[in-house]
């Protein structure tokens, strides 16, 4: 993964161009030890990343920045996935009946799916909604909703009663009293049992919660199973999705094996934060607005005109070469300290609100600023970042680790071609 930024981007954008016949192989992007990250794999992770509606709207090369880091993550995962099956984490039991319980709640979400799909509103109540919601669409949808869901819960009581006559169900509420054990069974069936244990974590709590409570996840266990049950017998099959759930579980299951290493206590917290004061630090604020033009002589000449009254707002929508200060009509939002470049953060630092800067020079072109408001600098207490430094050790031990990682599977970027098959790629 030590490629240099840019022309990973362009090459990746390139490759990823291509067109493919619909019957053709997945071309693969990078070969992780016995693994694979094909095209097919990029492109289903973006579609389903939060950032996919904005695709559209992002230039080639921000685009193909965004898959950049999204095949990285990838990457990343399959590192993270083999390290994980060489320790032998997906043998162990809580890893399995992590995978049955995911199992067992897709097969409880297509019953309730097909249950829900049989009630249909009859037509001379779909009549009366109608009348009474006239014109009103919105009032009109929520009326059918109510009405379904009403009507799932008949059915759905009904179902389960019927389900658990069919089972031979007994209960033993009477055991869920202080001294119950782990092997304790609390529900009886034909095809199943339900034990103390498979309800609540010892370790979570060590003495008896709350009975009703523990009643409560006993029956949810049971109406899961019932559905369950039910499912399979109907031939459900769930075992894409089955898969694609332990593909990801695994890769976090060892992020959290990772991280209780990194950070295993809150003493591992303090200690960081000691030598890292400045993660509490709050920066000053400013409200900024920016005109950016290319010449010098064409600055002066529109701070002249400011200077005499026009609005640096109005001339940066008609002048500034920045899309965003064009884009925005100069208002840049609200701009932490430290985050320009040096030469306009010296003139901020020093500019009174409400005043014009003088002409500033940069790479980007000849600036004119303006200071709206502030907001004053500031102090945040351990408590208040205690999540942002966790996370800041984790993002400091991440990148040696899947160095290691890399050492140990061998990745092979097919991304990258060169003419020279010999040279480095």
């Amino acid at each position: 993964m030590k490629i240099e930024t840019h022309l990973f981007r362009i090459l990746l954008l390139a490759a990823l161009a291509v067109p493919f016949m619909a019957d053709a192989e997945p071309q693969v992007l990078v070969t992780v030890g016995n693994m694979q990250v094909s095209a097919d794999d990029l492109n289903e992770a973006m579609a389903s990343s939060p950032f996919s509606t904005q695709m559209t709207s992002m230039n080639e090369d921000d685009q193909a920045g965004l898959r950049g880091d999204m095949l990285r993550r990838l990457v990343a995962a399959r590192l993270l996935a083999l390290e994980a099956q060489r320790l032998g984490l997906d043998k162990t039991r809580a890893f399995k009946q992590d995978l049955e319980n995911f199992r067992l709640g897709l097969l409880y979400r297509f019953y309730m799916d097909k249950l829900r799909e049989r009630i249909v509103i009859p037509a001379d109540t779909l009549a009366a909604m109608k009348q009474q919601f006239k014109g009103d669409m919105e009032g009109m949808t929520a009326a059918k909703a109510a009405y379904v869901a009403e009507q799932f819960k008949v059915l759905k009581l009904t179902t389960m009663q019927n389900m658990l006559q069919n089972d031979g169900i007994k209960l033993y509420e009477e055991r869920i009293k202080a001294g119950v054990k782990a092997d304790t069974v609390l529900m009886q069936g034909k095809s199943f049992q339900i034990k103390y244990g498979d309800i609540v974590d010892a370790k979570e709590y060590p003495s008896l919660p709350n009975p009703e409570w523990v009643k409560e996840q006993l029956y949810k266990r049971g109406e899961l199973l019932l559905a369950a049950k039910a499912a399979d017998k109907e031939g459900v099959d769930v075992t894409a999705k089955l898969k694609q759930y332990q593909n990801e579980r695994l890769p976090a299951v060892m992020m959290e094996i990772q991280t209780r290493k990194w950070v295993p206590d809150e003493k591992t917290l303090r200690q960081w934060f000691a030598k890292h004061p400045e993660v509490a630090k709050i920066p000053e604020r400013r409200h900024v607005g920016q005109l950016v033009v290319a010449t010098r002589q064409e600055a002066e000449a529109l701070r002249a005109r400011i200077v005499k009254g026009e609005s640096l707002f109005t001339l940066a929508g008609q002048f500034s070469i920045d899309p965003i200060s064009r884009n925005q009509n100069g208002d840049m939002g609200w701009i932490a300290e430290g985050r320009g470049m040096p030469e306009l953060e010296s003139a901020l630092a020093e500019l009174e609100d409400g005043k014009l800067s003088e002409v500033i020079e940069t790479k980007a072109g000849f600036h004119l600023l303006t200071v709206l408001e502030r907001k004053p600098k500031g102090e945040k207490t351990f408590a208040e970042v205690r999540d942002r430094v966790r996370q800041l050790i984790i993002n400091e031990k991440m990148p040696p680790y899947l160095g290691e990682l890399e050492r140990r599977y061998k990745v092979k970027w097919h991304v990258i071609q060169t003419r020279d098959e010999s040279a480095p790629k």
